[in-house]
């Protein structure tokens, strides 16, 4: 099922065990159970406090769902010692592979670099894409999306 409109909830901070992330954002199960079209997590458009919509991935976690959160995200939205707060989700018409204006542009110039691209694996592009994005001038944007075409042309396959 795709939902395109948001659907909005109350959610809470929650710790996780495990290695490498450490907070989440759990998703009532029949919300998340509107999303569920197939195994493996599905691409969202999340909203905290009806601030702007960033890409993420709502994960199945046993019988739940969550979305894992980011210090960086926690920091922003200051999210740390609140109990609840809004969050809205929809379905990523992009599947998460939006690109920043800035890497397009750089695509757009480069036919070679374009190919190696769009040749990847979308979990590739998401890592490419959101490391271009997080940058926080347009001038460190372009210059990411140049290396990255540069890396691709120099990798070996």
């Amino acid at each position: 099922m795709t939902t395109s409109e948001p659907i909005r909830f109350t959610a809470e901070l929650s710790l996780l065990d495990g290695p490498m992330f450490t907070h989440a954002i759990r998703i009532p199960p029949d919300i998340g159970e509107l999303f569920r079209t197939a195994k493996g997590a599905i691409r969202v458009l999340c909203s905290i406090g009806r601030k702007d919509e960033f890409p993420c991935a709502l994960n199945p976690r046993g019988d739940e769902y969550i979305i894992i959160v980011s210090k960086a995200l926690i920091r922003q939205h200051k999210l740390a010692g609140l109990q609840n707060f809004e969050v809205s989700i929809r379905t990523d018409p992009d599947n998460g592979l939006l690109l920043p204006e800035e890497f397009q542009e750089v695509l757009d110039q480069d036919e070679w670099g374009k190919r190696l691209f769009e040749a990847l694996l979308p979990g590739h592009k998401r890592g490419y894409i959101y490391y271009v994005r997080s940058a926080k001038s347009v001038d460190t944007r372009i210059k990411r999306a140049f290396e990255i075409v540069e890396k691709l042309k120099t990798t070996k396959r």
